[in-house]
């Protein structure tokens, strides 16, 4: 079932709230920002909304932090915020200390977008137009929220004019205990190998071993047991995702599971406190954004997010929720 209600007003336009909900759970996405606004699951103590989220629009635009956003039409950073194509260099929007960030100033995230129902099912649609944030070709974008018992099935859709980019992903920030820090969530990371980056978070055009360094995930452990070997930074790193492209998180305190699946070959961890935070699922959370390696337009070697013109491309992330038993931890 899929109801509608009016969320909030921006720039003299109505932001509406989509309610996927059914006996297991419900899910909130707004037509504004294609935003995740919530994800609630049904437990046998009562009812846990495991994603950080904003009681308005100016929240979210408020914490500069993409909070539930679909941003497109490039998840992550773009080196020098140029690229090229066919022969051809693009110059495109920088708004990260001279690197473009999940596709411009002005991205997917601050858009309005069309809504259809099918069922279960709520599709976001919007074009972006040839040249927008300077990206080449007219982009004909859908963002497919499909539920279905306890599972949460996105889908992106893409076709383009012209040859271009195209690599949307969600930056929804979970915390699996419905509230307070997320140090004690539990994670697995399917990746063998992460990129290792610069300064300016731009990979090295390498891949290197998680193995015996803070970003070794591959076993379910704390999010915060090796937090302090970072050197007072945060996770905000990419995994090369292996052929299970699977990530598990747990609450360790509200039992609460999420096994996602995804057919994109990177996972963006970033751990993190939404500025200005005022809304619900309790401020601190951790993203885990399936997409393509940061930069891979510009590294020989990478898979890259090539749209061909005229070819319609699309991925999917797949979250499937379970209730364990609750740890006193």
């Amino acid at each position: 079932m899929i109801t509608k209600t009016l969320f909030d007003n921006y720039n003299g336009k109505a932001v509406h709230l989509y309610t996927i909900s059914n006996d297991e759970m419900s899910v909130g996405v707004l037509d504004f920002g294609g935003i995740l606004n919530f994800i609630k699951i049904k437990t046998p103590k009562g009812e846990k909304i495991i994603l950080v989220g904003y009681d308005c629009v100016q929240g979210y635009l408020s914490s500069h932090s993409y909070c539930g956003s679909t941003v497109g039409r490039v998840a992550n950073r773009i080196a020098g915020a140029k690229f090229t194509l066919d022969g051809k260099e693009w110059h495109i929007s920088p708004n990260e200390n001279g690197n473009c960030l999940h596709g411009g100033e002005q991205g997917f995230d601050k858009r309005f977008y069309e809504a259809e129902t099918d069922g279960d099912t709520l599709t976001l649609s919007l074009v972006s137009k040839d040249g927008d944030m300077g990206f080449p070709g007219n982009l004909h974008f859908k963002a497919e929220f499909t539920l279905e018992g306890r599972s949460l099935t996105i889908k992106y859709y893409g076709i383009s004019d012209k040859t271009t980019l195209f690599s949307p992903t969600c930056h929804a920030y979970f915390n699996m205990n419905g509230g307070g820090e997320v140090m004690g969530n539990l994670l697995k990371i399917n990746a063998d190998n992460y990129t290792p980056v610069d300064e300016q978070l731009i990979p090295l055009g390498r891949t290197e071993s998680v193995k015996g360094t803070p970003l070794d995930f591959t076993e379910l452990k704390r999010i915060g047991e090796d937090y302090v070997k970072l050197g007072g930074k945060t996770y905000d790193h990419n995994f090369c995702l292996n052929n299970s492209r699977a990530v598990t998180a747990v609450g360790e305190k509200s039992g609460i599971k999420m096994e996602m699946q995804t057919d994109l070959p990177g996972l963006q961890l970033y751990v993190g406190k939404p500025a200005a935070y005022n809304g619900k699922g309790g401020g601190c959370g951790f993203c885990l954004e399936p997409q393509y390696y940061p930069n891979a337009v510009n590294v020989e070697g990478f898979e890259t997010p090539i749209l061909k013109e005229n070819e319609e491309k699309h991925h999917y992330i797949n979250l499937l929720f379970d209730c364990m038993e609750e740890t006193n931890n």
